[in-house]
């Protein structure tokens, strides 16, 4: 079992952090999901403490698996991995022709050395296939 730690405040504001084997998220859904009085749970992968706010003792648990914050936390993953996911599809979507060739571009260096290996022939093609896969609308 991994280990968890759960922080009833996270570095956002009003967010909860969920760190699931070293890997920390921060959600705003995170928050409320357990008692208000608790500042944080640790667990090591076969126990763990609860830690509370109002200095209580803390508390000893043998189990963490009512809290669900392995689910919360892989699905908090997966809807930041898929922002991620979206956001360069849109950027890719939102490029001129100009920019998209100007990114495959190989850089000047590269250019003269194809130059002087190849020929201006040579240089001509290896732009010309470029153009050509990102053509003037």
């Amino acid at each position: 079992m991994p280990k968890i730690t759960y922080i009833y405040e996270g570095e956002e504001p009003n967010t909860a952090r969920i760190i699931v084997d070293g890997e920390p998220i921060d959600s705003t859904n995170f928050v409320g999901t357990v008692d208000s009085n608790i500042h944080a749970i640790q667990w090591d992968g076969t126990s763990g403490e609860i830690e509370y706010k109002d200095g209580s003792p803390n508390t000893t648990i043998s189990d963490i698996s009512s809290y669900g914050f392995e689910t919360a936390h892989a699905t908090a993953k997966q809807a930041i991995e898929d922002a991620e996911i979206k956001a360069e599809a849109d950027r890719v979507a939102n490029m001129t022709y100009v920019d998209k060739r100007e990114q495959e571009y190989p850089p000047i260096e590269e250019q003269l050395d194809d130059i002087f290996h190849n020929g201006i022939d040579g240089w001509k093609s290896t732009i010309n296939a470029i153009k050509n896969k990102y053509p003037k609308p």
